[in-house]
């Protein structure tokens, strides 16, 4: 089987593209729809959009900080706000220069609950690849959120690429 190579984003703008058509096959009460115990799809729409915004910020100033993001904005309370901005994101990762995703960046992460932090070297195309990568889970949580609310959801919505590809 020969392999087939795609640039991280393009790998990214499909993710979005997946993401916006699933946050468009819903109603407003579905998006914001908050089960028991659990985050809504908005929520989750807002933050893989959080982690695509950080490192579109990291691309231009050096520094990715994942865990800077802003809850209760109108990403998790307005679904046309929530798809024109899907739309705006991947608009400007298609736009992303290669030369600028070989850039290095410093990433600096939360990792304890005193607020502590650990900083790690990357590029801005291995951090893109992680957001993509990243944003699937999400979407794999968001799937059955919303054949529960009785969305029909596309069988592939939801998958690893990896996992799509195995079973091809």
């Amino acid at each position: 089987m020969r392999e087939h190579t795609v640039t991280v984003t393009e790998c990214a703008a499909t993710q979005l593209h997946e993401l916006r058509e699933l946050v468009g096959i819903l109603t407003d009460a579905q998006y914001v729809h908050r089960p028991q115990g659990a985050s809504s799809i908005a929520s989750h729409v807002r933050h893989c959009v959080d982690h695509y915004t950080a490192i579109l910020d990291g691309v231009d100033t050096g520094t990715v900080e994942y865990d800077r993001r802003v809850r209760g904005t109108a990403l998790e309370t307005d679904r046309s706000f929530a798809l024109a901005r899907l739309a705006e994101v991947r608009s400007q990762v298609c736009g992303l220069a290669a030369r600028s995703l070989d850039r290095p960046v410093e990433v600096i992460s939360v990792v304890d609950s005193d607020g502590s932090v650990a900083r790690t070297r990357s590029t801005a195309s291995r951090e893109l690849l992680f957001v993509s990568h990243h944003a699937v889970h999400h979407v794999a949580v968001m799937v059955p959120m919303a054949r529960t609310l009785g969305v029909n959801v596309p069988a592939q919505f939801g998958y690893a690429p990896a996992t799509l590809a195995s079973l091809r």
